[in-house]
């Protein structure tokens, strides 16, 4: 029943977005992903699992797209609920797939029957797997994790023994793996990601001494980049793997390799010439110093570019930049060309990405919306569509 849903939304969702294509694009380069990939398997070594994260649409770069062309390059997929693993499954993703979230009671028969593995962090919920596997004669693969600081979810490593004996004891329950999650691993020469990392190692040490193939898991990007003391037996690069660097960029090989892989793109809906002194958009927050050449293109906050961008972001057009004039809409935008920049309807505009020599990096407007790398790109919905190339 599971897949017989998420199959027909997703595709509904593939007629709408084919049949009403949206002007503006995320572009995906596939071949530096793959080459992304490539050097993070080559940073941890080939003893090492790799775990994508691809929750909240891979990062916004489309779900089911990534994990297709990630599949060949790793051992596990991560995400955030049900509701992503059943897709993945529907879609033909045969690898691993570890739900890092919550799960309701109503949700343990379709995550076993998704063939999913499930996180546990306390001994209520691990009770109530076990109750419904034994009452339905079904086992479930499950990954036990540990709040060696975040404090955000976890058991307690204080508390972490008689959970992990109780679930070896139920033959109904497979422990897969054990893990925990930096709290700031993209914060240098940190003495907290480093106590976490000690921590960590007791409770892998407790772990291996009971179940030797327990698949122990810590390190995220940060981790990946910074800490190669934290790998164990498998790593979780998600922003990593996207192409952007948590803290610092790394300069030597093979992390080296690693470049963004999202541009945002769009087209010129709309030119026109206004007189010195014009009010643009809603409330005239921005005013023409002179005659002005203004364009329109078609993307909003309703598309997920940020209305906190207004009169602050810029595009690229024809290989210059220019700002973003007065308040972003919910379906569009107007950006300044002054007197003599040159544009027509339909050229093609960069919004996140390169031409030419110009670039506009998400880090910048993270930078100017007092927010992280993270949050901007998880913004930019379903609206656009996600093209790879």
């Amino acid at each position: 029943m599971i897949y017989v849903q998420v199959e027909l939304a997703y595709r509904f969702y593939l007629v709408l977005r084919n049949f009403f294509m949206h002007p503006t694009q995320i572009e995906i380069d596939s071949q530096q992903f793959k080459f992304n990939l490539s050097a993070i398997r080559q940073q941890i070594g080939a003893q090492v699992k790799f775990c994508l994260p691809v929750k909240a649409n891979a990062y916004g770069h489309g779900l089911v797209g990534i994990a297709k062309l990630a599949e060949a390059y790793v051992d596990y997929f991560g995400v955030a609920c049900l509701a992503e693993g059943a897709l993945l499954r529907q879609q033909g993703i045969s690898k691993a797939i570890l739900v890092f979230g919550a799960f309701d009671e109503e949700q343990i028969a379709g995550l076993i029957e998704s063939n999913l593995e499930l996180t546990i962090s306390s001994r209520y919920k691990a009770e109530l797997v076990a109750s419904y596997c034994q009452k339905h004669n079904q086992a479930c693969r499950i990954h036990l994790k540990v709040d060696t600081g975040m404090n955000r979810v976890g058991i307690r490593a204080s508390s972490f023994l008689p959970l992990l004996e109780y679930v070896l004891a139920q033959p109904s329950l497979e422990l897969v793996g054990v893990y925990s999650h930096f709290a700031a691993s993209d914060e240098l020469d940190n003495d907290f990601t480093l106590q976490q990392i000690e921590l960590f190692s007791q409770i892998v040490a407790l772990v291996k001494a009971k179940k030797a193939d327990v698949i122990c898991h810590l390190a995220n990007s940060g981790g990946v980049c910074y800490y190669p003391e934290s790998y164990f037996d498998m790593v979780r690069p998600g922003l990593l793997s996207y192409g952007y660097f948590p803290a610092q960029i790394i300069t030597q090989a093979p992390l080296n390799q690693i470049r963004a892989i999202l541009s945002l793109v769009t087209r010129v809906s709309y030119f026109k010439v206004v007189a010195e002194g014009s009010g643009i958009s809603y409330n005239h927050r921005y005013t023409t110093g002179g005659v002005s050449r203004i364009i329109t293109l078609p993307i909003g906050y309703g598309d997920g570019y940020r209305r906190g961008l207004s009169n602050l972001g810029e595009v690229i057009v024809r290989g210059h930049k220019y700002k973003i004039a007065g308040s972003i809409c919910m379906d569009m935008l107007m950006v300044d060309l002054g007197a003599t920049g040159e544009a027509y309807v339909g050229d093609r505009v960069i919004l996140i990405g390169k031409q030419g020599v110009e670039e506009i990096l998400i880090s910048q407007l993270a930078l100017k919306l007092n927010s992280i790398i993270y949050e901007v790109l998880v913004g930019f919905n379903a609206r656009i569509p996600r093209v790879i190339i």
